[in-house]
């Protein structure tokens, strides 16, 4: 759950899942003269709009913080410890029943979330060290040594399952998740409240332009309250129209989940509409 600032005594919260729609948007448009399009097509809109589809055990019931709190996202595999690892191999696995080459990339950004980013996120925490992480580490490598076997015999993924593409697809999900986080992070747009989350490079994620090219760095240009220019523009509508849902509820401690969960499920509801232009 994306917690932000709303106005002086109200927060805005952003599910998890509804981030990972916002992602799955950005794939599903990515590609134009510039940039190649998400290969294969299918499996990796369907990687970034399910890559957070576990939080919906977690965000059906969210619990509070230490101070009482609604608790962001940023810091939450650490603060729910096996209580996040659990609820991520179960989205994980419900996807590899659909479609293994989505949940071979959502089970490396899993990992990912834990490892920096696997080397691409250096400015995130590291807890490879906790015994828990090791063991979901082991478990997803574990997995995905079974769907790989499965994919480089199977003629509908063959050809896109080589180490280099299944890395290029890596940092491909990366960005899209990076670039979610940066428009779900902040009401509005222009808003510098929010401290956490992507910068508006994305955290300087590598961007693959295409397989055997070298990677680029986007910069979101923020314009207004409702507006950004993206430079360079990697989508195939100009401009391409953003919208997630949210909910406010009031931004003070509580005294028990139960007393928060009667906000938090009689929310005001809402629609938040960012649109990115190439200039």
């Amino acid at each position: 759950m994306i917690v932000c600032r709303f106005d002086d005594s109200r927060l805005l919260l952003v599910m998890q899942t509804d981030h990972s729609r916002a992602a799955g948007l950005l794939a599903a448009h990515w590609g134009n003269n510039e940039f190649a399009r998400p290969q294969p097509y299918a499996s990796m809109v369907l990687a970034a709009q399910e890559h957070d589809s576990g939080w919906w055990e977690w965000e059906i019931k969210p619990t509070l913080n230490a101070q009482g709190f609604p608790l962001d996202y940023i810091g939450s595999s650490k603060h729910l410890g096996r209580i996040w690892l659990d609820f991520y191999r179960h989205g994980i696995e419900r996807v590899a029943e659909v479609d293994p080459y989505a949940a071979y990339n959502i089970s490396m950004h899993g990992e990912g979330l834990l490892t920096q980013g696997m080397g691409l996120l250096p400015y995130m925490p590291d807890y490879s060290g906790d015994p828990d992480v090791q063991e979901f580490i082991r478990g997803q490598k574990a997995l995905r040594a079974r769907l790989l076997e499965d994919l480089r015999r199977n003629d509908q993924y063959r050809t896109r399952a080589s180490d280099e593409h299944l890395w290029t697809n890596f940092k491909m999900m990366e960005v899209f998740d990076q670039f979610a986080q940066f428009l779900c992070n902040r009401y509005p747009f222009d808003s510098k409240d929010r401290k956490n989350g992507p910068s508006n490079t994305l955290s300087n994620t590598p961007v693959p332009v295409e397989l055997g090219r070298s990677d680029t760095t986007l910069t979101v240009d923020v314009q207004d309250g409702s507006h950004a220019i993206v430079r360079p523009y990697p989508f195939d509508v100009d401009p391409l129209v953003v919208s997630f849902p949210a909910r406010l509820v009031p931004d003070r401690s509580y005294g028990s989940q139960e007393e928060f969960l009667q906000h938090f499920y009689r929310a005001d509801r809402m629609t938040v509409t960012y649109t990115l232009h190439a200039r």
